[in-house]
């Protein structure tokens, strides 16, 4: 059995993680790589693009813009920091009414034999 420390969300729908993974995307100057292992997934895992497009789709839909018309700065959100940032901080309180707080499952422990002593 492979052994990770994979963060294991309970919640599936939006929720504050999305949001604080993109404000990290594009505050902090880090790597999705180190991004990912930040938040505790693997060095290739997907989540941080993931998460962070979640949010960026989000904001679109509530400026009224078209997801074809800015494929570009949701395939390179660092080159549009600034902007991403302006509409995060314009939309900010709305997304967090709409996000539910993230939850995980408790990670499991092993049975060392010494439990039914």
């Amino acid at each position: 059995m492979k052994k990770t420390n994979r963060p294991n969300l309970k919640t599936k729908q939006f929720s504050t993680l999305h949001i604080e993974i993109f404000e990290q995307l594009l505050i902090s100057g880090k790597t999705n790589r180190s991004l990912n292992q930040q938040f505790g997934y693997t060095k290739k895992s997907h989540s941080v693009v993931d998460h962070s497009r979640k949010v960026m789709y989000k904001l679109l839909t509530m400026e009224n813009l078209k997801k074809e018309a800015n494929n570009e700065r949701v395939v390179f959100p660092r080159k549009y920091k600034f902007w991403w940032k302006w509409l995060l901080d314009k939309h900010k309180p709305t997304l967090l009414e709409k996000a539910v707080t993230a939850r995980y499952y408790e990670p499991s422990h092993r049975l060392t034999g010494n439990e039914f002593r």
